[in-house]
């Protein structure tokens, strides 16, 4: 029995098992990114295979403490890593098995006693009617479906004598709706543009609330005189039609956009009133005034309806499973609307004098005490949607204990009760228009303290295995710190041998009249460049860093031709007539032999003859794939469909929120004259205005004298009628200068060359060891480790800058992860920089690598307001050493691939001293990883 079990548990068979563990979380991860969490709780997190290979894992951990006799003072460390492995593998069984989560919807002063699961369920809920007091059933279970698994169930319960069954048909994940074009459609739909930049489509027999008007589409035209009150809109023959009900107005965009450039506010002359209840017709691209909100009719499409498509990105879609209900007498196919962490959609339905009700998703459970949402607060950052932070004043209701508690809840503060835990999550409104209206808040429940508690005690007993290792006599850093002693005498000694032997070394469209433009001088561009525009995220920036951004979207530089990029975007601001046709939009290299397109294309030769953007059917259907499933084709052409759209609202004025609105409750700015604040403030625009005329008479006199003086006004009043969220006069230099001078691009370029040229020296020095050389090559090495330094003081500025100008630690999302992760990198490699410098000229190149990936535009570098989250000081500290440690792996990679090539390069006369290096960056590798 003894050999049985010792062969069981033996350390090859144990390792045979860690490496198939390793293997499946890993395929877990590949099978959860491409099929989502179901497909992978059902293949490998939740099958039974996996959780026998976890209890075999938990048991040949206990076999071997008694094995290798690891109860002894001497090996300490080594027991405390097992035992806290097999505590926290004994809580993880707790949390699967016993706990539970979901979620708690309280509406403001109402409570509740129950949550939704987060696990899906099949539900049915039945009564027969055909008696008094009939047979009810209330049943559900447990169901992951995923369209990579077999889903097949056939579920059976009973109402009173009758059986009946739910059966698996068909399952579809992640579906939305979308408007879909074919020719074989006959339906038509509507683009309108609302909040400026967003398109909605309206499609026949669907409704559109713009506000609280509705807009209706209908296939026939309606009797107009019986309809509720609204916007009524009818095709005909290619035509549109509108029979208004309610008062409308409009404006054409060609009109606006002179208004703009000749800087006075559009007269109510230039609006065109419909008349009520008659038939007029709806033209495109004009703006549409309705019930004080505004709507941009942009275009017609024919052959068009919305149809449930799988969603082009994760988690935004719902799941859709098909089952059939058997009675014994009659089936009925149903569809149901709901998935993981959804509330479903119930479906109800009458057969055979049963009612029934079907749901797929979250369920009710039952906690036994109640909490009431006193009070729900929420802030956003200034002129936005963008929540800063929100917080539960709740009060816990427990007639069992006689308990009535009074707790406040938020992010990173949570309320602990009778084994429950609740976050605060999120929150619902009535009306997203009216955000003062807070209804709602979402919490996150866990019943989870058993298992929780025992996980945490088996995180403390790792803590304490890795202090122990690090001091215990017999530990492994120990060991390897003589190991390490041991090699550095033995590479001094060789070195000896090798300078007394001075041995041998080693080697190896159509064209019309261009209107009129003028541009402002670079001194006026800097005056100009310290004007606040607030941003979509609410953040108050100067305009350089909105010119640099959108500078950048549309010429991938910082800068055109001889033009700035403040200088620029206010030309395209002014006079957009001139620069539509003007090649300002960088096209993709991977687009242009395709599209037969050139390097730079104008937005009108981007233009189809509808005004809409030429690849449209194209970019709708690169839009629908999955992320995963696009080419490069499809990937650039949606790039050149955002700049297009760019360069389209730069012409309509949407990104320019200059003028900040007096006693604003949420510090919205806005655009100058645009329909909300004239509805706040008729004079707050005059300034502007009178500005933009001065900047335009200035280009034509060459003097921009008095456009300064009116600009100088305009920031004075900027800061005085935005002073509860303009940045002090200081931040908005620091972020000028931020931009300006490209830290993190520069820095990747010194650290490439810097450790490059440190590498280069490291591999010299291995292989030329005579006095003469060794003492040439020490210079060299100073000058390259000065200029890592000097680059890394200069990294660490740009990060302080960004800390500065957004208020918060620059590590809160991806790109600044990765520059963080850059500078820890170069702090690793100072650490271990006085034993050897390839541990340093290895950090260098990783962190230019890092950088280099940072600016690819593969991740967005703009400085964005902190999520609710983050908001938290451990938790900035918690991310800032979850991150950092990146630096320390990635740094032992690069160690290893350097010892690879060492392997590769050692000959007969030099293996001995390669073996020497080689062995010495091995141990390194260990104390890093």
């Amino acid at each position: 029995m003894n050999k049985l079990l010792s062969s069981l548990f033996s350390m090859r068979l144990a390792s045979l098992g860690l490496i198939a563990f390793l293997v499946a979380i890993g395929l877990a991860t590949f099978i959860e990114s491409v099929h989502g969490i179901q497909a992978a709780k059902i293949t490998i997190y939740n099958a039974l295979w996996f959780e026998s290979l976890l209890l075999y894992l938990t048991l040949a951990l206990v076999s071997n403490i008694f094995r290798y006799k690891m109860i002894s003072r001497q090996k300490i460390a080594m027991l405390s890593f097992h035992l806290s492995f097999i505590v926290i593998l004994a809580g993880a069984a707790i949390t699967r098995y016993i706990s539970f989560e979901g979620q708690m919807i309280i509406r403001e002063g109402s409570s509740s006693n129950f949550i939704y699961t987060s696990d899906p369920y099949v539900l049915i809920n039945a009564q027969d009617i055909t008696q008094k007091n009939g047979a009810t059933v209330l049943q559900a279970w447990k169901t992951y479906l995923s369209e990579f698994t077999n889903n097949d169930f056939d579920y059976q319960t009973n109402l009173g004598k009758k059986e009946i069954s739910i059966r698996y048909i068909d399952f579809m994940s992640d579906r939305v709706d979308s408007l879909q074009i074919n020719q074989k459609f006959k339906e038509n739909a509507l683009e309108l543009v609302t909040d400026g930049m967003r398109s909605n489509y309206l499609t026949e027999n669907d409704v559109f609330m713009v506000g609280q008007t509705p807009f209706y589409l209908s296939a026939a035209r309606p009797s107009a005189p019986n309809q509720a009150p609204g916007i009524y809109l009818h095709v005909k023959k290619g035509q549109v039609w509108v029979y208004p009900s309610v008062a409308i107005k409009s404006l054409p965009m060609s009109e606006m956009q002179k208004v703009r450039a000749s800087g006075q506010a559009p007269a109510d002359s230039l609006y065109k009133e419909f008349p009520l209840n008659e038939w007029s017709e709806f033209a495109p691209l004009t703006l549409y005034l309705v019930g004080g909100q505004q709507v941009v009719f942009k275009r017609l499409i024919p052959h068009a309806k919305k149809m449930l498509v799988k969603a082009a990105k994760k988690k935004t879609g719902k799941d859709y499973l098909t089952v059939e209900l058997n009675d014994g007498k009659a089936t009925k196919k149903v569809i149901l609307e709901g998935g993981v962490g959804q509330y479903p959609k119930p479906e109800r339905f009458a057969m055979n004098g049963v009612v029934y009700q079907l749901e797929y998703g979250a369920i009710q459970k039952n906690i036994p005490f109640a909490v009431r949402c006193r009070d729900f607060t929420l802030d956003k950052y200034p002129g936005s949607n963008s929540p800063s932070s929100f917080e539960s004043e709740l009060t816990i209701e427990d007639p069992r204990n006689n308990v009535k508690l009074d707790r406040k809840v938020f992010m990173n503060n949570v309320i602990d009760y009778d084994g429950y835990r609740f976050f605060q999550s999120s929150y619902e409104l009535d009306d997203p228009n009216t955000p003062e209206n807070e209804e709602g808040t979402v919490l996150s429940v866990n019943h989870d303290s058993l298992g929780t508690n025992i996980t945490y005690i088996g995180y403390l007993l790792m803590a304490l295995a890795m202090v122990l290792s690090l001091f215990a006599p017999a530990g492994r850093f120990q060991f390897l710190n003589e190991q390490l002693q041991k090699i550095k005498l033995k590479k001094a000694s060789l070195g000896i041998v090798i300078l007394l032997l001075t041995g041998n070394v080693l080697a190896q469209h159509n064209h019309v009249k261009k209107p009129v433009h003028h541009e402002v001088t670079t001194e006026h561009a800097d005056a100009l460049a310290s004007m606040l525009v607030q941003d979509y995220e609410g953040r108050i920036v100067p305009f350089h860093t909105l010119a640099d951004q959108l500078t950048r979207k549309l010429t991938y530089s910082n800068k055109y031709k001889n033009l700035n990029a403040v200088q620029f975007i206010l030309s395209l601001h002014m006079y957009p007539s001139y620069w539509a046709s003007q090649p300002i939009i960088q096209v993709p290299r991977s687009l242009r032999e395709a599209l037969k397109l050139k390097e730079f294309e104008s937005i009108m030769s981007l233009t189809s003859k509808d005004s809409e953007f030429k690849w449209m059917a194209q970019y709708k259907t690169a839009h629908q794939k999955l992320e995963s499933k696009r080419n490069e084709f499809d990937k650039k052409l949606i790039k050149l469909n955002e700049k297009y759209e760019v360069a389209n609202n730069i012409f309509m004025w949407q990104f320019m929120r200059v003028i900040p609105a007096k006693n604003d409750p949420n510090n919205t700015w806005f655009v100058p004259l645009s329909i909300e604040l004239s509805q706040k403030d008729t004079l707050s625009s005059k300034l502007f205005v009178n500005y933009l005329a001065a900047v335009h008479q200035g280009g034509q006199n060459h003097s921009f004298g008095a456009a300064e003086d009116l600009l100088n006004q305009f920031k004075k009043y900027q800061r005085r009628a935005g002073k509860a969220v303009a940045p002090s006069e200081k931040v908005v230099g620091y972020e000028i200068s931020y931009n300006k001078m490209q830290i993190f691009k520069r820095s990747y370029q010194l650290y490439l060359l810097g450790g490059f040229l440190l590498l280069v020296v490291f591999f010299v020095g291995i292989f030329f060891r005579s006095e003469k050389s060794l003492r040439v090559l020490t210079w060299p090495k100073r000058i390259l480790i000065g200029v890592t330094v000097i680059t890394f003081v200069y990294h660490g500025i740009g990060l302080g800058l960004r800390w500065a100008i957004s208020g918060h630690a620059p590590w809160s999302n991806g790109y600044e992860a990765m520059v963080f992760i850059g500078w820890v990198t170069m702090i690793a490699g100072f650490v271990f920089a006085k034993k050897n410098q390839v541990v340093l000229a290895s950090a260098a190149v990783l962190a230019a690598l890092m950088l280099w990936v940072s600016e690819m535009n593969l991740m967005d570098p703009e400085i964005t307001p902190l999520v609710p989250v983050l908001k938290s000081y451990w938790l900035m500290i918690h991310v800032a050493i979850i991150t950092g440690s990146y630096a320390f792996l990635g740094l032992a990679c690069i160690l290893g691939l350097i010892n690879i090539k060492l392997y590769l390069l050692q000959t007969m006369k030099s293996a001995t001293l390669i073996r020497l290096n080689i062995q010495e960056i091995l141990f390194y590798i260990y104390f890093l990883s």
